[in-house]
């Protein structure tokens, strides 16, 4: 049939065919250039959330991670799951019974990622707010809570669904699930029974860890999200090679601002760039960068714009113009030969500056490939693997500015 004629900003809607990529609702691959306001429910007045998506929108986002319900651990103001106006989003902590003010304002601020071009992956139950905000009486109430979710951003054309958070199960036996895992089961199902088809993926926590790492969730995600403070070369890597396919994406690695291993190094702007850069070039079908205002901290909206972030979209965007979803990992030395630095073959913690991997990517046809050199050196290439023709070129991850490779 005919493909549908863009009336209005892609969004992540389904999986490619090859379990790749994602695609967005025109059937074209969707690069997820995301940030991570997980608050942004329960601090932001309207006029301020207003102004969160106009800017991440001038600054080419088209994704973020949103918790639907607070909680103290993942910044809300409360442990209620207050806003920081008072707004309750349950009536006597009942899941069930709905203040509807709470979810008039939630409804608005979706729509307003939506006219911005902004795709939600949204949180509707996370590790942080069962217990807390989000006290289910059954599993029932769990998979029903899910249905009236599903029903209540029906409309909405950009949400992608997620769970879990900082989340480590606690089953005994992980393949068999816990309570929570059970929890956070019925309630996808419950989408799911509403003919919702959107995307789902659940997040791990740990230094290191994908969302198929957990046995229980290895079959039931259709997107992996990659969680590091490591190099994220490897790990990206590591879900690329899992199998069946299915996207990977870098969803949390160091933000800026903010270091959550205080032995290592303090997060710079070259880390950002290397987490960015090295995700791209090892088969991610995007990234998430974040700020220590992801609680949004008094004056965030001054910080909006950083140095860091000025750089990771030019180089978001220098993919963007590119067949990204094309590129395959060299992880075969086929093209780089020599000069590749240090590759890792353990998960020993380790900070993103102490490792020099040059990690590459090439397309199959050989007309495009991207390697990324984190330090200078000098590496060699085959050019048998490209095809004839082909120039180089140098791309500083600073500035952008391109020279000619004679």
């Amino acid at each position: 049939g005919r493909q549908a004629r863009p009336e209005g900003p892609p969004f992540v809607t389904s999986v490619s065919h090859d379990g790749r990529w994602f695609r967005d609702q025109y059937g074209r691959p969707i690069l997820v250039k995301g940030d991570s306001p997980w608050a942004l429910m329960t601090r932001l007045s309207p006029q301020q959330a207003r102004l969160w998506f106009a800017d991440r929108r001038r600054q080419g986002f088209n994704a973020a991670i949103v918790s639907l319900i607070g909680a103290t651990v993942n910044g809300a103001p409360s442990d209620d799951g207050a806003t920081f106006d008072g707004l309750l989003p349950f009536v006597d902590g009942d899941v069930l019974r709905w203040q509807e003010p709470y979810w008039a304002r939630v409804t608005a601020y979706l729509h307003m990622a939506a006219d911005n071009g902004i795709t939600v992956m949204l949180y509707p139950i996370d590790g942080w707010t069962i217990g807390h905000s989000f006290v289910p009486t059954s599993i029932g109430q769990c998979h029903s809570y899910g249905a009236m979710v599903a029903r209540r951003f029906r409309d909405l054309p950009n949400i992608v669904w997620m769970s879990g958070g900082d989340y480590v199960s606690t089953a005994e036996d992980p393949a068999r699930g816990s309570d929570v895992d059970h929890c956070i089961d019925a309630m996808v199902r419950g989408i799911r029974g509403t003919g919702d088809r959107r995307p789902f993926s659940m997040q791990l926590g740990a230094e290191k860890s994908m969302s198929t790492d957990n046995p229980y969730w290895a079959a039931r995600v259709d997107w992996n999200f990659v969680y590091t403070y490591y190099p994220t070369w490897k790990a990206v890597l590591d879900a690329h090679r899992r199998r069946p396919a299915i996207p990977a994406v870098l969803g949390e690695a160091n933000y800026e601002g903010e270091n959550n291993q205080p032995e290592s190094p303090p997060t710079t702007d070259e880390t950002l760039r290397r987490q960015v850069l090295w995700s791209l070039t090892s088969g991610a079908a995007g990234e998430f960068v974040g700020s220590d205002d992801w609680e949004f901290h008094d004056g965030w909206e001054r910080r909006l714009s950083t140095r860091g972030l000025t750089q990771v979209t030019m180089l978001r965007d220098l993919f963007s113009r590119m067949p990204w979803w094309r590129l395959v990992p060299d992880s075969g030395s086929r093209l780089v030969t020599a000069g590749r630095g240090t590759e890792l073959t353990t998960d020993d913690p380790m900070d993103v500056l102490e490792n020099d991997y040059a990690s590459a990517a090439r397309t199959p046809d050989g007309r495009l490939a991207v390697v990324y050199l984190p330090t200078a050196r000098t590496i060699s290439v085959d050019r048998s693997a490209m095809a004839a023709g082909v120039r180089a070129v140098w791309v500083d991850p600073t500035s952008g500015a391109r020279r000619p490779v004679p």
